[in-house]
């Protein structure tokens, strides 16, 4: 069974997306300091532990894990927020991730962030990203992925970083994008309340 661990995690959707998979998993640990979404998250989940605060957590107190998977901050990269990177205390929420993946070596870590993170205001940054990884002793695979390409109706761009222990890395390849013919059109009531 695949163990797990999250950060920044949510509501849990990476989780979310092995269980639709039907992927045996177990979620040992999350790192969530914001109680709606944790309160959401059990309600989905169930119970895991939760680290709470990823700036607190030391990487070799958190279980072994398999994969684990991250979603860090987005606003500081956001061309919809101001842009700050690195001087946004969100944009440099990564190291911290990186300290767990270098104190328990998953097999496999996934990131999602926005796509301005690769613009180049932040080119410096994703490159540092890039690099943490690799000295950590991982192979990167990354792309920008679209999630109208794959089943859902909805314009949204993401840069998803795919690292893959080196000792075990064998290649990585992408899904291909298909069109499952799913429109927003398709989801929205007909009549719905003023409220």
């Amino acid at each position: 069974m695949l163990k797990v661990g999250s950060a920044f995690s949510g509501v849990g959707m990476w989780e979310l997306g092995l269980k639709y998979l039907d992927i045996k998993h177990q979620v040992l640990f999350m790192c969530e300091n914001d109680k709606f979404p944790i309160k959401s998250y059990q309600a989905i989940h169930g119970e895991v532990k939760n680290y709470g605060d990823i700036t607190k957590v030391k990487g070799n107190e958190v279980p072994d894990i398999d994969l684990f998977v991250y979603s860090p901050p987005c606003q500081a990269f956001s061309i919809a927020g101001k842009g700050l990177g690195v001087d946004d205390p969100r944009g440099v929420l990564f190291f911290d991730a990186a300290r767990i993946i270098k104190h328990k070596q998953p097999k496999v870590a996934i990131m999602e962030n926005v796509k301005a993170l690769t613009n180049s205001g932040h080119k410096d940054t994703f490159a540092g990203i890039l690099k943490t990884l690799r000295d950590l002793g991982y192979k990167n695979y990354w792309k920008i992925l679209n999630t109208k390409d794959y089943g859902v109706p909805q314009n949204r761009e993401r840069i998803f970083i795919v690292s893959i222990r080196k000792d075990i890395d064998k290649g990585f390849s992408w899904t291909k994008p298909f069109d499952n013919g799913v429109r927003l059109k398709d989801l929205l009531e007909d009549q719905v309340d003023d409220k």
